[in-house]
């Protein structure tokens, strides 16, 4: 209640305003999946799964405040040294079918660019996501998940079946990876495709023969699958490191964006580009003030 009233005290004030219009930064917005009903999806990490009113809601909002361009350009005028002032992009991980039926059918109506990360696994099968998994969402606590991330490295099945031996659950569509075809007919329509890796592994947790895998093949998955050539990066988890760093620019990424929370500055790292992350159950108010810099954390979100 009280970090509602005070994110509703900076927007009556006009603070978010005042700070958009004073920073000279921009603001890279991640989302992950858009869910198409009034109530969110039964089971699973509900704050991924952000409900189309409210996603709607944020992207006119959005189109009045900013100056909505492609990541792409974002990333040009960062290194010619331009201003970024009022400067935004949209960006999606994961790849989520919702996103393709629902988000970007509303952004080819308000015309405003987006750049969807796509797992190259999860489109080849379609396989939920382990954090969809209902057991395994009733069993995550910060503790867990950490154990998940590390030990596990992240890795899916590994996940599953130390958590939850049963059948893989029966999610609606909606709430799965979006398969090939989907893909490419959005990117031919002209949604933006970059490369969230292969399997959705912590890379900071691979080995360099497995980490370039990682890196390289979902690249050539979507160039084959979509005739698109992806030129920017999204770390699972948003966890990075020097060493996978250095191995995305590497590869020839033109970017890279993290979870770390913040906004892009003149002297940001093309490579480790911070981002807000937008978890579903965000006021309004709030998703301003955020967008603003003005959230309170300062800390990884993956």
């Amino acid at each position: 209640m009280l970090r509602a009233a005070y994110y509703t005290g900076l927007r009556v004030v006009g603070v978010p305003a005042l700070v958009r219009r004073l920073r000279d930064a921009s603001v890279i917005l991640c989302y992950h999946n858009v869910w198409p009903a009034r109530n969110a999806p039964p089971g699973g990490d509900r704050a991924v799964h952000l409900l189309l009113d409210h996603f709607a809601e944020q992207l006119r909002w959005l189109a009045r405040s900013y100056n909505v361009v492609p990541l792409r350009e974002l990333v040009e005028r960062l290194n010619r040294g331009r201003s970024l002032r009022g400067l935004a992009a949209l960006t999606f991980d994961d790849g989520y079918a919702g996103v393709f039926e629902h988000a970007w059918p509303l952004l080819l109506e308000l015309g405003l660019p987006a750049t969807v990360f796509i797992v190259g696994g999860a489109a080849d099968t379609g396989d939920p996501f382990w954090w969809d998994h209902p057991a395994v969402a009733e069993r995550a606590t910060p503790e867990r998940r950490q154990e998940w991330l590390t030990a596990l490295r992240g890795d899916r099945e590994g996940i599953v079946s130390a958590v939850a031996a049963v059948a893989p659950p029966d999610l609606p569509p909606a709430q799965r990876p979006a398969g090939w075809d989907t893909i490419a007919r959005a990117a031919d329509a002209g949604l933006a495709l970059g490369v969230h890796s292969a399997t959705h592994r912590t890379l900071t947790e691979l080995d360099d023969v497995e980490l370039a895998a990682e890196i390289t093949s979902s690249w050539e998955a979507i160039r084959s699958r979509t005739g698109t050539r992806p030129e920017f990066f999204a770390y699972p988890y948003g966890r990075w490191d020097a060493r996978v760093r250095d191995a995305v620019r590497a590869a020839g990424y033109r970017g890279a964006v993290t979870l770390d929370y913040g906004l892009v500055h003149g002297h940001a790292d093309p490579w480790a580009l911070r981002r807000v992350n937008v978890p579903a159950a965000i006021s309004q108010p709030a998703f301003e003030a955020w967008a603003a810099g003005l959230c309170p954390r300062r800390h990884p979100a993956g």
